[in-house]
């Protein structure tokens, strides 16, 4: 079955990265499940983040405090939808659609090598290199997340927890862009929150872009 067209109106989501990790300290990609399941939780600093952002968010009138909270399994967004849903005032739905894209042999290495397989993106979107997570299918994974979330609630509005590279597919195909611009079109730091919206790429944070 063919995957399904990426929606035309996203105004009812929105991206929560994750705050900083155990795993952004110590300069280490963590994607799988098995390292990163129930490993390289939020820092003190990264709790502060997502609710300082989150706050500024809801203050800025950017988020309705009636979003419903969906997050990565992974350790560091649950603990960030956590944070997320206590200021909300909501639960978490966990959904592994928007877990971290898996970069393959480079799990448990330094986080320098992020800059290798962006670099091979913005070459060919499509590529499985050193068995990383294309942006492709990425983007195939979310899109039918998004669809069904709004099917199941057609007037809500939902607050998505997940991961950089996630975030950054997910705002770059709003835009109707190639991939290969992902991460010039939506790179977000930790604890940042951004609307998925065609016509707002900004969004609120206190804290640099990794």
């Amino acid at each position: 079955m063919p995957t399904p067209a990426f929606p035309r109106d996203t105004s009812s989501f929105y991206l929560l990265r994750h705050g900083q990790s155990e795993a952004n300290v110590q300069g280490l990609i963590a994607s799988s499940p098995a390292a990163a399941y129930e490993g390289f939780g939020l820092t003190d600093v990264g709790r502060s983040q997502v609710r300082t952002s989150l706050l500024a968010a809801l203050d800025a009138g950017i988020v309705p405090r009636d979003c419903h909270v969906v997050s990565s399994p992974l350790l560091r967004a649950r603990e960030s939808a956590a944070v997320a849903a206590d200021v909300l005032g909501t639960t978490v739905r966990i959904d592994p659609r928007l877990a971290e894209r898996g970069f393959g042999q480079f799990e448990l290495g330094s986080d320098e090598h992020y800059e290798r397989v962006w670099q091979k993106d913005r070459a060919d979107p499509a590529h499985e290199s050193w068995g990383v997570e294309s942006t492709t299918s990425i983007l195939e994974r979310v899109t039918t997340l998004l669809r069904e979330l709004h099917e199941s609630d057609d007037t809500g509005t939902f607050l998505l927890c997940t991961h950089g590279d996630v975030a950054s597919v997910m705002l770059c195909a709003t835009q109707g862009l190639s991939l290969s611009q992902h991460r010039e079109v939506g790179a977000m730091g930790n604890g940042e929150v951004r609307r998925l919206a065609t016509h707002d790429l900004t969004g609120l944070s206190g804290f640099p872009r990794e």
